[in-house]
């Protein structure tokens, strides 16, 4: 859907981004697609936005016939042969790994711009052998005989019509408002409390740009009613394949968290169980003293006994603390604070 909108948007941006020397002309509604078994023309959106919405005729290339493809082949070829081999800090050639790391520093905005300018610099202006003639006079040529359809509609609803859409296949085959305030989308939550309200209960579709995925778009029967923003990203810009990495790093924290915890408590479990022997082991020696004590009525005779009574240590003293008692009024002096009333203090 990107290169559907890149096709039918003007270029003069990426151009003027790029530095590129030449315009790149090439823009409009293409009559045909002709597309391989790739389910992202095959697919039931793809079908209902390119022949229904625009109206674009798609057909599908015979399979294992690469020829059919030529033009595409040879633009593949030209990107392999000359244009990656010849990018600045590349590491084509280079076999030794480290040395390849350190030759091949490029960021990917870099990587975009020399790519916008070699297909607008070199791929267009080169020499076309089969048809004899320039790619931009071709193309010029084509359009003054034939003619371009161009979009006419409004660069807002492009970008609607070709995001991606999804639906929930649960229920009733269409998401749901959960607590009338905000919803469920990728494992994240999204709130818009207006709308979501006026929708719970209600059927209704998500569009979402996979680069982005901080908004959400809400279509009820085809039709825009607004957006959802997600309170987590708060309002950062990350992509499906972002939130993605960030969901394993998050499982993957929670797995050594859950871990770590699990041996503190069995440490505790084991902790409590070698105190609750201790406690069994020392109430079973009392007892066995005690039984012990019982039997000595049965061992000695009674004047043994009393001396052994008079031979005890003294009971050990109370550790209750003695009786509180206040102290006299008037023991400490207390020194009054004068008080300041607003009304009386001098103006500045």
């Amino acid at each position: 859907m990107r290169l559907v909108k890149m096709a039918l948007e003007p270029k003069h941006r990426l151009v003027l981004q790029a530095g590129c020397q030449h315009p790149w002309p090439c823009f409009g509604k293409p009559a045909v697609i002709f597309h391989d078994r790739g389910k992202i023309f095959t697919s039931e959106r793809a079908r209902a936005v390119l022949v229904d919405r625009l109206g674009i005729i798609t057909e599908q290339a015979p399979p294992y016939y690469p020829s059919a493809k030529g033009t595409v082949e040879a633009l593949f070829r030209w990107m392999t042969q000359r244009f990656e081999r010849r990018l600045p800090n590349t590491s084509h050639g280079i076999h030794d790994a480290e040395a390849a790391a350190k030759a091949g520093a490029m960021t990917l905005e870099e990587l975009e711009r020399y790519f916008y300018r070699a297909i607008v610099d070199d791929y267009q202006q080169s020499w076309d052998g089969l048809r004899r003639q320039i790619r931009t006079v071709l193309w010029e040529e084509a359009v003054r005989q034939t003619g371009v359809p161009h979009y006419l509609g409004a660069p807002d609803d492009l970008k609607l019509l070709l995001m991606k859409a999804q639906n929930r296949k649960a229920g009733s085959h269409a998401y749901r408002v959960h607590d009338r305030s905000r919803l469920s989308f990728q494992g994240h939550w999204y709130t818009c409390p207006g709308l979501l309200s006026r929708l719970s209960n209600r059927d209704f579709e998500i569009y979402y740009d996979r680069r982005d995925i901080s908004v959400i778009y809400l279509f009820v029967e085809g039709s825009y009613v607004g957006e959802a923003y997600c309170q987590a990203f708060m309002g950062q810009r990350v992509s499906a394949w972002e939130a993605a990495a960030m969901r394993q790093h998050d499982r993957e924290k929670a797995k050594a968290a859950r871990a770590a915890s699990a041996s503190v408590r069995v440490h505790m479990h084991e902790a409590i169980a070698e105190a609750k022997k201790q406690r069994r082991r020392a109430t079973r020696l009392r007892e066995q003293g005690r039984q012990f004590d019982r039997q000595r009525e049965e061992i000695h005779p009674a004047q043994v006994l009393s001396e052994l009574e008079a031979r005890l240590p003294p009971p050990p003293a109370s550790v209750q603390l003695p009786a509180a008692k206040p102290d006299p009024e008037k023991a400490y002096p207390v020194q009054p604070l004068v008080i300041r009333y607003r009304d009386r203090e001098p103006s500045p």
